[in-house]
């Protein structure tokens, strides 16, 4: 199952304020009217004409959901749509949930588990066409025939509508897991705001038609806008590269997954995915990741109190399972700045790990000898961390952070509780203090 984090969400789009259309003939008759005028020579020539068919446009898009509230609760939705009749209600599964569905003649309002409308589908528009393109290229259109732009301010804002609505469609599309379409929708929403009328750039929107495109099993376009994700130096946490290599190392293309890697690695070396891509590259290639290590102590050179670059290269030795050089540059971290609490919180969430996996491995062992010792190697980790997750806790001030390494050091208190008072003194102390949190 694909899951995405996606940063946006559905916004209530404003309506029209011209004369609403109450049923889809009413809707067509007044696109065929609109339509009509736009082809008159002298109406034709006119923004107003053409801003009127845009705005005939949008109003047959919004008829099937006119009015209708994203978080309404089913109840309310179904009484507020008394006269429509709900011709079926199912369960389905998207890339990020469950939802319930209440289908009707023209759309498919989708229910989160909480039965709170989340999102719809019109399954059955009251006017056939792209109807946001169409709306689109009539708002262009007015601005052509607006030399002084006296009505710009008007046809920008109506762009800006046609661009949320289209960023609330490919949202929906992707959550039901329609992609081809998702990716379709987000790529169109850019010239709402890509034009001479708006004249603004969704970078964010640029990235999500890459990555869906790339979901779709379209990896010509995902490629074509991962790299303008690149080129805008829109790098969204470092993904931008490890997804676009990724897709180059599915098609054999190794040296330029590798090429792009060590670009992003470059670019944005605090990326996980990219540290990662670069590590496994490297081992299936047979390649010395000394390489990967080149790079970060040009970046370090380059930047020697930047504290996540040393972080990341005890990241690197924690994956190679080198854990003591990943503990070195881990408190290297913190000692170029210290006020970087992850680097100290990296040793002891090492060391814990360690114990986690030991503990893991003393579970399967028959031989009483190695049990043995490896119960020992479990707590002699567990004790390890104790230190750095104490130093840890009392550099920090974000409450989130400081309820992570509470938990660490209470289950670590609580295995040696008995073994002395202060160990037993410390338990109560994280215990209370989970319990105030």
């Amino acid at each position: 199952m694909k899951k995405i984090l996606i940063a946006t969400a559905l916004i209530l789009s404003v309506t029209m304020m011209s004369a609403q259309p109450k049923n889809a003939a009413d809707a067509q008759k007044a696109v065929d009217k609109a339509v009509a005028n736009s082809q008159d020579v002298k109406k034709g020539a006119k923004p107003a004409t053409w801003i009127s068919l845009a705005e005939a446009y949008i109003n047959a898009y919004e008829l099937p959901t006119k009015n209708l509230l994203i978080n309404s609760s089913q109840m309310e939705i179904k009484l507020f749509l008394k006269d429509q009749k709900v011709e079926s209600t199912t369960t389905k599964k998207g890339p990020e949930g469950e939802y319930t569905v209440d289908r009707y003649a023209d759309k498919e309002l989708f229910y989160n588990q909480n039965g709170v409308l989340e999102f719809w589908i019109v399954t059955k528009p009251a006017v056939e066409g792209d109807l946001l393109e169409l709306a689109k290229s009539a708002l262009i259109k007015a601005a052509e025939f607006d030399p002084k732009g006296s009505k710009s301010k008007d046809i920008a804002a109506m762009l800006e509508n046609i661009h949320q609505k289209q960023n609330n469609e490919a949202l929906s599309q992707y959550l039901v897991g329609n992609y081809a379409e998702s990716a379709k929708l987000f790529k169109a929403s850019l010239s709402s705001w890509d034009n001479p009328v708006v004249n603004k750039i969704d970078t964010l929107n640029v990235y999500y038609t890459a990555l869906i495109s790339g979901y779709a099993g379209d990896k010509t376009t995902a490629i074509e806008y991962y790299n303008k994700c690149i080129d805008m130096n829109y790098y969204y946490d470092g993904n931008v590269f490890s997804y676009l290599a990724d897709i180059y190392k599915q098609q054999g293309d190794t040296a330029t997954c590798v090429r792009i890697l060590e670009d992003g690695f470059v670019k944005y070396p605090q990326s996980q995915n990219v540290l990662v891509g670069l590590i496994n590259v490297y081992r299936e290639a047979g390649d010395d990741p000394q390489k990967m290590f080149d790079l970060l102590h040009t970046a370090q050179a380059n930047e020697p109190t930047n504290a996540s670059l040393y972080y990341v290269e005890g990241e690197a030795y924690k994956n190679l399972g080198d854990m003591e050089n990943a503990a070195k540059l881990f408190y290297k971290a913190t000692e170029v700045d210290p006020n970087y609490v992850f680097g100290v919180l990296g040793v002891g969430i090492l060391y814990y790990d360690h114990a986690v996996d030991v503990q893991n491995s003393a579970s399967e062992e028959t031989d009483d000898a190695k049990y043995s010792a490896l119960v020992k190697e479990f707590e002699e980790s567990l004790e390890k961390a104790i230190d750095p997750f104490e130093k840890a806790f009392t550099l920090t001030s974000d409450p989130d952070i400081k309820q992570a390494i509470a938990e660490y050091l209470k289950n670590i208190y609580f295995r040696f509780r008995e073994k002395s008072a202060d160990y037993a003194a410390a338990y109560e102390k994280y215990n209370n203090y989970l319990k105030v949190e």
